[in-house]
């Protein structure tokens, strides 16, 4: 029998999301679900983010979803079925961790930094130096 669980996530950007699935070597197709079928706004779509492994077809099921709430992406995802090599909580620790280091080189760059040194430490922390020129 399936459940599906809904995680919450900080995740707010679409586009740093996607950067950060294809970082992780994974593949991932959106589509857009309307909201309310009366209205022609965009603003009314709610975008979901399907991802699958890189290695298995996508004509397969994907190994979990990211849907938008109004505010964040929720991952959805039936544990009871996950596929991947990785443990599930892993896989969420090393997303966000990439996550989090795409939205600082992103912001970093939209205000005129760049990255000069990055290190990564034996526990998995990475320190990162921007420099504005």
């Amino acid at each position: 029998m399936s459940h599906f669980s809904k995680i919450k996530t900080s995740i707010t950007d679409s586009k740093v999301l996607k950067k950060t699935l294809n970082d992780l070597s994974f593949v991932h197709k959106s589509f857009f679900e309307d909201n309310n079928i009366a209205s022609d706004s965009s603003l009314d779509r709610k975008e979901i983010i399907f991802v699958y492994d890189s290695y298995i077809s996508e004509s397969l099921l994907p190994c979990c979803s990211f849907e938008w709430n109004d505010n964040e992406y929720v991952i959805v995802v039936d544990l009871s079925l996950w596929n991947l090599d990785i443990d599930f909580h892993y896989f969420t620790e090393r997303l966000l961790q990439q996550y989090a280091y795409n939205i600082v080189i992103d912001q970093g760059y939209n205000e005129g930094f760049h990255c000069i040194d990055e290190k990564v430490y034996d526990n998995g922390s990475i320190s990162l130096i921007l420099q504005k020129f």
